[in-house]
């Protein structure tokens, strides 16, 4: 079982009333290795070991204590709803027992589709990530106009517009720390301010997490990573506008380690399918440099670092595994929520259009010394273009 580990304790004792933490792995175990074998195989290649684990897996849930966080923490649930999806390829008793249980909480409990992480509340998985809208940065310095919220740092680089703040975590010092700083290969955050929250790494808008030392990490998304087939090996690209560049070749000579991360926007065979994952320590090895002429920036420097994978760490194929099916429940949730607040938001601002419009048609054309907002026009306001 080498992704999901402590399953096989939870099996050694036919007795004990198991624990949420064994029964998330549980869960983990049944939606992320054995339901996808029973979705890709066939009758005459599938293991008659799996209607056996699916079966003890049954047996460990009858012992449970249920009620609803147990339910929203383990997504077991969600396990036993898509054991039932696949309705045939399971012996009959396997789906009569998944659909009894389900038809017992969901008495219980209610609609169990109702039961959902709390994202933002205690313990999830954006706590503490609040979204800040109409505010300013300058280098080194944050402003922003959201009334009774302490700023700290704003994780994303704009003059006008919407950005994420964090409120607790570790601190924005956290971060620059060398080795994997109580930091696991796998672990898994759904946005980048998050990830900052947790201390991985650093709150500003590059790639590298960088002070005077040398390097302690490394972000990649969109074109960071130039393919390679080796997946030990990276080969990183850093714009000279990342000044942690610099920094990052002071770890060839003190051969400092580098955490690396992967989002879900690198263009990459290795990207994960949704945020941002750790894939472990990495060993500058080389650099190089190179003109590049850009169509946005014209003629810039071009830093291209080759990464090698430390060894005495779990493999890369562990930091693969992620996001796991339960982490995918809360990416899929966090995009539906973004998604209806953005509608919300864009209704908004048609409103005010609309309310602007109608008062012009009331009084008339004013002369105007000014352009418009450039909300629906894409263009730009005056107030942007002298920030």
């Amino acid at each position: 079982m080498s992704l999901i580990t402590g399953r096989s304790s939870v099996s050694a004792n036919k007795t004990k009333t198991p624990t949420r933490e064994e029964l998330r792995t549980w869960s983990r175990y049944v939606r992320d290795v054995l339901l996808p074998r029973v979705r890709t195989g066939d009758e005459a290649t599938l293991s008659p070991k799996i209607p056996d684990e699916a079966h003890e897996f049954l047996s460990v849930l009858k012992k449970a204590h249920i009620d609803v966080e147990t339910l929203r923490y383990t997504r077991v649930h969600t396990a036993l709803e898509e054991i039932g999806a696949l309705g045939s390829r399971w012996p009959m008793t396997i789906i009569l027992k998944a659909e009894g249980l389900l038809s017992l909480w969901e008495a219980d409990f209610g609609p169990l589709r109702n039961i959902r992480a709390d994202l933002f509340g205690p313990g999830g998985r954006l706590e503490g990530v609040v979204k800040l809208k109409h505010w300013k940065t300058t280098w080194g310095s944050e402003v922003a106009s959201t009334a009774s919220l302490e700023v700290t740092t704003v994780v994303k680089s704009k003059i006008w517009g919407t950005g994420w703040k964090v409120e607790g975590g570790n601190g924005p010092f956290y971060s620059f720390v060398p080795g994997h700083n109580g930091f696991k290969v796998g672990d898994w955050w759904i946005k980048r301010a998050a990830a900052y929250r947790d201390g991985i790494i650093h709150g500003l808008p590059y790639g590298i997490t960088a002070d005077e030392e040398g390097a302690y990490a490394v972000l990649m998304t969109n074109d960071d990573e130039l393919e390679t087939d080796k997946e030990n090996m990276i080969k990183y690209r850093s714009s000279q506008l990342d000044p942690g560049c610099f920094k990052l070749m002071k770890n060839i000579e003190s051969r400092q380690l580098v955490r690396v991360l992967r989002s879900w926007r690198l263009s990459s065979k290795w990207r994960p399918k949704a945020g941002l994952r750790y894939d472990g320590l990495y060993r500058v090895s080389e650099y190089g440099v190179k003109l590049v002429t850009t169509a946005s920036e014209g003629d810039e420097w071009q830093y291209t670092f080759t990464l090698e994978r430390h060894d005495a760490q779990p493999g890369f194929d562990k930091a693969l595994y992620h996001p796991t099916a339960d982490q995918m429940d809360d990416w899929n949730d966090y995009k539906r929520m973004k998604h209806h607040l953005e509608e919300e938001v864009t209704n908004v601002l048609h409103r005010v259009a609309e309310q602007r419009t109608e008062i012009r048609d009331l009084v008339g054309d004013q002369p105007r010394d000014r352009k418009e907002s450039g909300y629906f026009t894409g263009g730009s306001s005056d107030e942007e273009k002298t920030a």
